[in-house]
């Protein structure tokens, strides 16, 4: 986005704070996406150690449940190895960020979301969940996740990266 486009968006999504405008309507839903204009971080690893990645290969055995962990932070490029979100971090009012997970194959029908199903909610600033071979279909493949950020009516206000896990026999 060119340098004065985002000057100008900075400033007119400002004004209507600066200007005493009450928490309600037009100047309410306009700090909402103000604030979701942050990014949120999804990573995952296998294991309580080592560094947060963008995919994972696992093998699939279907006897045994092989975990790993996601994370998921707002507004914060960097995971801490504990999956912590900064000090005084928050969402915005009204907003949870929501886990969801694409299996191959396989479809949904919520409209909101077609073909991702929740996996997880958090209504704070760090989303943190353990999942399994189980949990993504105990099949070979790809399964993909994503945290979405949304609004109390269930409106997507951001959408993080794109985590991937493949699982081989």
């Amino acid at each position: 986005m060119p340098r004065a486009l985002l000057a100008l968006l900075v400033v007119a999504l400002a004004f209507p704070l600066a200007s005493g405008a009450s928490g309600t309507g037009a100047a309410s839903a306009t700090r909402v996406t103000a604030e979701a204009a942050a990014k949120i971080s999804l990573r995952g690893r296998q294991g309580d150690h080592g560094p947060w990645k963008r995919y994972l290969w696992l093998k699939l055995v279907k006897v045994r449940l092989t975990s790993f962990s996601v994370c998921a932070v707002w507004n914060q490029e960097v995971l801490t190895p504990t999956c912590r979100a900064a000090p005084g971090s928050k969402l915005p009012r009204g907003t949870v960020m929501r886990l969801e997970q694409r299996l191959p194959r396989v479809g949904s029908r919520r409209a909101g979301s077609p073909g991702w199903r929740t996996v997880g909610i958090s209504p704070d600033a760090v989303l943190q969940a353990v999942l399994s071979n189980a949990v993504a279909g105990n099949r070979p493949g790809r399964v993909s996740y994503r945290v979405t950020l949304r609004n109390a009516s269930g409106r997507v206000l951001e959408t993080s990266n794109t985590f991937k896990v493949f699982w081989n026999k």
